[in-house]
């Protein structure tokens, strides 16, 4: 094993770790900006501001969840002509917790019962990580 590239490899999850950190800190300060902007802007009437050839604006979206659980909110589509909207979904990291509960093969693989054997499918994913040593 080259110990060069378990060296560079360290230095570089140190340098990922201290990007990340920049990151969240001027995410924070942004966050902080732009609660001032927006209640000025909103406050003054003003839509957007030019400076320095950008465009500082204000930028309305709209978004919708489930008001009464997800069965009320199916059924009101289905009612309203948009059923089409309504997919059955399973949440993957549920359903990957619920895999981990089961009782483990030899080789470390959950022992599946009845159907979910065919319904589900079990992959390992193996990555390198670095912690600082104590």
């Amino acid at each position: 094993m080259d110990n060069r590239k378990i060296k560079k490899y360290v230095e570089l999850a140190a340098q990922k770790k201290q990007a990340e950190a920049n990151i969240d800190e001027i995410k924070q300060k942004m966050k902080e900006l732009e609660e001032y902007l927006l209640d000025n802007m909103i406050k003054a009437g003003q839509q957007s501001a030019n400076l320095d050839g950008h465009t500082v604006y204000v930028h309305r979206q709209l978004w919708a969840s489930a008001a009464n659980g997800p069965e009320a909110l199916h059924e009101a589509l289905e009612e309203t002509g948009h059923g089409d909207l309504v997919e059955p979904k399973v949440n993957a990291q549920r359903l990957s917790a619920l895999v981990r509960e089961f009782e483990q093969d030899g080789e470390g693989m959950p022992i599946l019962p009845g159907a979910l054997k065919e319904a589900v499918k079990v992959s390992e994913k193996y990555s390198v990580r670095v912690r600082k040593s104590s």
